[in-house]
């Protein structure tokens, strides 16, 4: 049965289009070659809702659900997707045809536990890292290993170590480091960081992924953490609280004034938590690793194609 994938996009008047017009181009004979066909594809809209005033609208009709994961899952969509992400926001919703109901992408169901992870989680936690975040940032990846050496650094709390459930398999995991911001008045403010986080692809852009970080925020204020900053992408952190850490007057260790540092992000746990308080945040070491270690430790899953993709940060 038909499955149709609408999407309304808001774009910034003030940052503008950025990559977008280019994506644009690039992804209509990706979603064609999986057999989507657009069907609405416009700017030309008009808001009947202030609670609803998207800049522009696609409505793409695909022969079936099945085809629609692939298309977003596959590697010609990852090549491209950066230039969506990094330029507008985009909200989308996933409708089919013998269903009664509407699927919103953005849907918290309750058809899923969230529980901490356990020592016979590791691997397939690890694999599911390395699933996530294969050549999105560099041509393989990291992060498995990075969460490999993390549970064993002092820094890391075991409270809030997560993974999401579903039908009996491991869909998502989030976890904390405690850190610290150095102050410029001298003090040493404690404050934590995360990840890696991440949600198998099968199921992002369903809801899961907010999910598990509401979940694993709230469950961080409970344990009287006063704030979380780490490096993200804030059209979709900023869904779940987070905003620029610039705006709380601190600052990325090591990164010269005046260069970009929107991939900084805060969120206070505490309300006021960081009143008064201006300095720089220092990443756990536990973060940085080694390449040959990286490749080593690879050696032991299956063999992956590493790939060279425009976007990628490394």
């Amino acid at each position: 049965m038909s499955c149709f994938f609408i999407v309304d996009v808001y774009i910034d008047k003030t940052r503008g289009r950025g990559s977008y017009d280019d994506y644009i181009e690039k992804v209509k004979p990706v979603v064609e070659s999986y057999g989507g066909e657009y069907l609405v594809r416009t700017e030309n809209v008009t808001a009947l809702s202030p609670l609803r005033k998207p800049d522009r609208v696609i409505i793409i009709r695909f022969p079936s659900r099945e085809k629609l994961d692939a298309c977003f899952d596959s590697e010609e969509y990852r090549r491209i997707m950066h230039k969506r992400i990094e330029s507008v926001d985009a909200r989308a919703l996933i409708v089919e045809e013998n269903r009664a109901e509407l699927q919103l992408s953005n849907e918290d169901t309750n058809d899923y536990i969230i529980r901490l992870e356990s020592t016979e989680d590791y691997r397939e936690v690890e694999n599911l890292v390395r699933e996530s975040f294969w050549n999105i940032y560099r041509p393989g990846c990291s992060e498995h290993y990075v969460i490999h050496t993390l549970r064993d650094d002092p820094a890391f709390i075991k409270e809030l170590d997560f993974v999401m459930v579903k039908d009996g398999g491991l869909i998502g995991q989030n976890m904390f480091m405690r850190t610290i911001i150095e102050a410029d008045d001298g003090r040493v403010i404690p404050v934590l960081t995360m990840g890696p986080i991440c949600i198998t692809p099968k199921r992002k852009r369903k809801g899961y992924g907010k999910a598990l970080l509401d979940y694993s925020l709230e469950k961080a204020a409970d344990l009287g953490y006063g704030a979380v900053l780490f490096e993200g992408n804030i059209g979709f952190y900023g869904k779940c609280g987070f905003t620029y850490a610039r705006e709380f007057g601190i600052r990325y260790h090591g990164l010269p004034e005046g260069e970009d540092d929107s991939f900084f992000l805060c969120k206070e746990l505490i309300p006021g938590y960081l009143n008064g308080i201006t300095g720089v945040y220092q990443t756990p070491q536990g973060y940085y690793v080694r390449d040959c270690d990286v490749e080593e430790f690879d050696k032991e899953f299956p063999p992956r194609q590493k790939l060279k993709l425009p976007g990628q940060l490394f």
